[in-house]
């Protein structure tokens, strides 16, 4: 009876690889065609290479679950915070299967998910697909691995060659020259060229503390491939999958604490629903064509902030992913590590509105344009108010910002943020570099927040909680609320 159960359950599981739980443009925790881990910290440790230590010890952890019985290929892309990839790869998931992935063993020692399927495994070693309940003795279950005896779960011929293989490290010392220095801002090869990202550290850009930073895409893909996202072909030729069954978790260690989160998880749609022109998420690497046909993420945020106080006296963290809406056709920006000497064409990136509120329901507006007040009084006519200066908090497509510093300033100790992240790509046409998608989904920008509050406290008493900020407008609609009312301005009364 038990073993009965068993078995009905598994075939329940099996299900859940399709798109029963679908709802697109609401973001929620279910299997998905496409995972966002929206933000990640690496501390780095020296090498002969590259002999430099990073202020902070700390890692990012993720994990890739196969929600369905059938087997599967996830294709993972590691990106710079101007959303340039540095290198990708894939994982083979069996039936059920799920991988770990420590990045500061990426990034430290050029380790990578070692898997396999059946050609490159007929012993079943490296990728094991366990075993079968309902069998003799419970042996193995080929129907949760690639077999060429089971045309329901074919091979993949792709991942003959393309997947990691052999023995770790896998990462050449120039591919692991890519993950360090891309992801620091340095350029790939450390040189200032072929830059992915800024430069910056915990104060802001223009230094590097050796922390990698940037954000991972993990697609279900129909066979395993070496092309990026932004590459003409990964999408509408049959490459990337439609169906909903990858699912997955993060964390961000340091100093024996976590954050963390589920990863984001983004559907696509295997009816066609979104059609030339629809905000996709991945709609400006198919030039507004919706063919990657995954739904966006939201567009307006609310979420709690404290600024440092008895609770928490760390303060708040806000983890951001933004989308440019830009596609360049060229593979790096130069020179453009260093924020002189040439930055992305869109960079830097601003906001719609921004509005810190206390618990009374004060209300002040930052993070935007704020006038020069007039100078000189006691003159007739008075001197004209000059141009406001922009005031920009979130600056590139994925960072950690903290609330209350710098232009982040923020007027009460403790309340609750609304973000508007929307804005308009305009004219590029005149950058070294322009965006072919210039005006693309006309003033609407996903993006994805998470907030991070801290207590520093000391060793057994340091405290941090992580969670999801809450999402009040889809970019799937062409809402772009704007608070209205007496709004001041930071520092105000």
């Amino acid at each position: 009876m038990k073993k009965t159960f068993l078995i009905f359950a598994l075939a329940c599981l099996a299900a859940l690889g399709g798109q029963a739980f679908a709802e697109l443009c609401t973001i929620d925790a279910v299997p998905a065609a496409t995972l966002l881990l929206p933000y990640f910290e690496v501390g780095l440790t020296p090498t002969d290479r590259d002999p430099v230590t990073a202020t902070r010890s700390v890692d990012t952890f993720f994990s890739i679950n196969n929600a369905s019985g059938a087997p599967a290929v996830a294709h993972v892309v590691l990106w710079g915070d101007w959303s340039l990839p540095s290198i990708d790869f894939d994982i083979f998931l069996t039936g059920y299967d799920v991988e770990t992935v420590s990045l500061s063993d990426v990034f430290n020692n050029g380790n990578l998910p070692i898997t396999a399927h059946a050609t490159n495994d007929p012993d079943d070693d490296i990728s094991p697909h366990g075993a079968n309940p309902a069998g003799p003795g419970g042996g193995p279950n080929p129907y949760w691995d690639s077999s060429p005896d089971n045309p329901s779960n074919y091979l993949f011929p792709g991942c003959d060659t393309n997947l990691p293989l052999g023995t770790n490290p896998v990462l050449t010392d120039s591919f692991a020259d890519r993950v360090r220095c891309g992801h620091t801002g340095r350029g790939l090869a450390c040189n200032f060229e072929s830059c992915i990202g800024q430069l910056q550290d915990e104060t802001g850009f223009g230094g590097t503390d050796y922390i990698a930073r940037g954000y991972i895409t993990i697609d279900h893909v129909t066979d395993c491939n070496l092309l990026f996202p932004n590459q003409a072909g990964y999408f509408g030729t049959g490459i990337t999958s439609e169906v909903d069954l990858l699912w997955g978790d993060w964390f961000i260690v340091q100093d024996g604490r976590a954050i963390g989160d589920s990863l984001v998880a983004i559907e696509a749609s295997g009816a066609g629903v979104f059609s030339p022109g629809d905000y996709t998420f991945y709609g400006r690497y198919v030039d507004g064509l919706a063919t990657d046909q995954r739904e966006p993420l939201a567009s307006t945020w609310a979420t709690r902030y404290f600024q440092p106080n008895a609770l928490f006296d760390g303060g708040t963290d806000l983890l951001v992913w933004r989308d440019s809406k830009c596609q360049v056709s060229v593979s790096s920006y130069g020179n453009g590590c260093r924020p002189a000497a040439g930055t992305p064409p869109w960079f830097p990136l601003v906001t719609t509105q921004v509005v810190a509120f206390d618990t009374q329901e004060d209300a002040f507006q930052v993070c935007t344009d704020l006038p020069t007040p007039p100078t000189g009084g006691g003159i007739s006519p008075p001197p004209p108010t000059l141009p406001g200066e922009p005031i920009v908090c979130f600056p590139v497509e994925t960072g950690r910002y903290a609330a209350g510093e710098g232009d982040f300033a923020l007027p009460y100790e403790f309340g609750w943020l609304y973000l508007n992240l929307n804005f308009t790509l305009g004219d590029t046409s005149s950058s070294p570099t322009p965006c072919s998608t210039d005006g693309i989904f006309g003033e609407i920008a996903q993006s994805w927040i998470v907030t991070e509050l801290d207590s520093e406290g000391d060793a057994t008493g340091a405290l941090s909680v992580g969670f999801a900020a809450t999402q009040l407008t889809s970019a799937c609609s062409a809402a772009n609320p704007i608070i209205t009312g007496e709004i001041g301005s930071p520092g105000g009364s």
